[in-house]
């Protein structure tokens, strides 16, 4: 059913057992898969009316790019052991959930298989959820492992 599926992840441990059953899933379809993490984009050298050192603003731009490919290098592995194709993909973005539309039809992938967090209520209306905006925005079928 399923040819291309992008994994989204944030290095959570739902976004891990999102990634097993995104890879199982493949890996039954046939289907190849796109590791995808949204990183934090350079940071500006002023934030919220304070100064940021550039040395700082560098280290943490270096800290929040090896988050993120540390974080598709997870899916990589787990790929890998599974013997299902995969391709990396990390980008610099604001608004993590367009970033993640965005490569699945940049991909042409078919489906995207990303973990939610299940805050609800209070929580769930302050923190804003990623994985909402995914459902709401995408035209392309998303399937949600908790």
């Amino acid at each position: 059913m399923f040819k291309h599926i992008l994994i989204p992840t944030d290095g959570s441990e739902v976004a891990v057992r999102a990634i097993q059953a995104a890879i199982t899933l493949a890996s039954e379809m046939g289907a190849k898969v796109t590791g995808f993490c949204a990183e934090e984009p350079p940071v500006r050298p002023y934030r919220n009316g304070f100064a940021i050192p550039p040395e700082i603003a560098l280290e943490l731009e270096r800290r929040s790019r090896e988050h993120a490919r540390r974080n598709v290098a997870e899916i990589e592995k787990a790929a890998e052991a599974a013997g299902v194709a995969f391709e990396p993909l990390v980008v610099a973005s604001h608004s993590p959930y367009q970033a993640i539309i965005d490569a699945a039809v940049e991909r042409n992938c078919d489906a995207i298989c990303m973990g939610s967090h299940g805050h609800r209520g209070l929580a769930g209306l302050v923190l804003g959820s990623v994985t909402h905006k995914v459902l709401t925005h995408s035209r392309i079928p998303v399937i949600v492992i908790r």
